[in-house]
């Protein structure tokens, strides 16, 4: 599934695919550039599976610990944290990954304007830092009570969308 996502610099990527896919999605881009380099991964929506990275990359090469310390993992709660941690980054060679990054900005306890304007400028500083490097953000559709305008937004600034979809579950064939 993660090969059909090549990375390319100078452009902001986004992954759009339900919770499930894009977990597995985003480990599995995160082994293969790992295992080519460093990784600087942003947790935006407390979805990083440590565990399911480390065993991928025990599954790929025997220094799947050097490529686990290649990866560097920053977690943010709000989305004020988001915007705080991506203006902070350094533009670097380093792929930068940004995992459900409008988990935070979807926050009802932040008004609206609020977390437009906060996405907006969280959204400059992706742009920045995908001048240097290549950047993949993922997100998921947004969930009836939930605006689309973030998303919107979101895919507006990317150069390149991938959509997934989670294959339906096939029904055990029934013999009577």
């Amino acid at each position: 599934m993660d090969n059909s996502i090549q990375l390319s610099s100078k452009q902001l990527h986004l992954v759009l695919a339900p919770r499930t896919a894009r977990r597995r999605l985003m480990t599995a881009l995160t082994v293969r550039l790992a295992l080519a380099g460093t990784v600087r991964l942003l947790d935006a929506g407390n979805s990083f599976d440590g565990y399911g990275l480390a065993r991928l990359l025990r599954q790929q090469t025997m220094g799947w610990k050097a490529a686990l310390e290649r990866v560097s993992v920053a977690r943010a709660f709000t989305c004020y944290q988001v915007e705080a941690l991506l203006a902070d980054a350094i533009s670097e060679v380093s792929p930068v990954l940004v995992l459900d990054l409008l988990d935070t900005f979807y926050d009802e306890n932040v008004r609206l304007p609020e977390r437009l304007r906060l996405l907006q400028v969280s959204l400059t500083h992706l742009r920045r830092l995908s001048q240097a490097a290549s950047v993949a953000v993922s997100a998921c559709l947004p969930k009836r009570d939930q605006t689309g305008e973030l998303l919107e937004m979101l895919a507006d600034a990317a150069g390149q969308v991938w959509s997934f979809e989670e294959p339906l579950p096939v029904e055990p064939l029934r013999l009577f």
